[in-house]
């Protein structure tokens, strides 16, 4: 294995990804690049009261709206890098699931690995799933690490 895209979203949780994908990585001597997409937010514009309509088509995003996220990404890719783990960070307008596949695709990796909040169905129903999205438009293998829900971290540092 030769490379392993890590794909994270900067919340707390994604901690728990970087660390398996960093001792994942040394472990194979492998590159490991990390990933944050930056998702268009759909507008939502009343019509004449019987008709709504939602924009999907985002503003510009300029090269400093995204320079943030790329900071923050850089320094989690330079801690990884001090471990002795050969790694870059990518940070990438887009939706997420497609983002992700080309990304991979572009870098060559062998191996996608992605966090899941693991919400419910009805979620899933209205927001969609990262991890389906991606398992649906990849032949790459994806490893999925499940991050448990606010409350059940709470409860197990009690």
């Amino acid at each position: 294995m030769k490379a392993i895209l890590a794909a994270v979203d900067l919340s707390d949780a994604s901690q728990q990804v970087l660390t398996f994908a960093e001792t994942l990585a040394k472990a194979l001597g492998a590159k490991l690049s990390l990933l944050h997409i930056i998702e268009p937010v759909a507008s939502y514009a009343p019509l004449d009261g019987s008709m709504d309509l939602i924009e999907t088509v985002p503003p510009p995003l300029l090269p400093e709206d995204i320079k943030p996220y790329e900071d923050r990404l850089a320094k989690l890719a330079e801690k990884i890098s001090a471990h002795g783990v050969q790694t870059e960070s990518h940070a990438v307008f887009g939706m997420a699931a497609d983002e992700i596949v080309q990304q991979a695709t572009d870098l060559g990796a062998s191996l996608i690995i992605l966090g899941s909040h693991g919400h419910g169905a009805l979620y899933h129903l209205f927001a969609g799933s990262v991890v389906t999205g991606v398992l649906k438009r990849t032949e790459i293998p994806v490893t999925v690490v499940p991050i448990p829900k606010v409350h059940d971290r709470e409860a197990a540092s009690a």
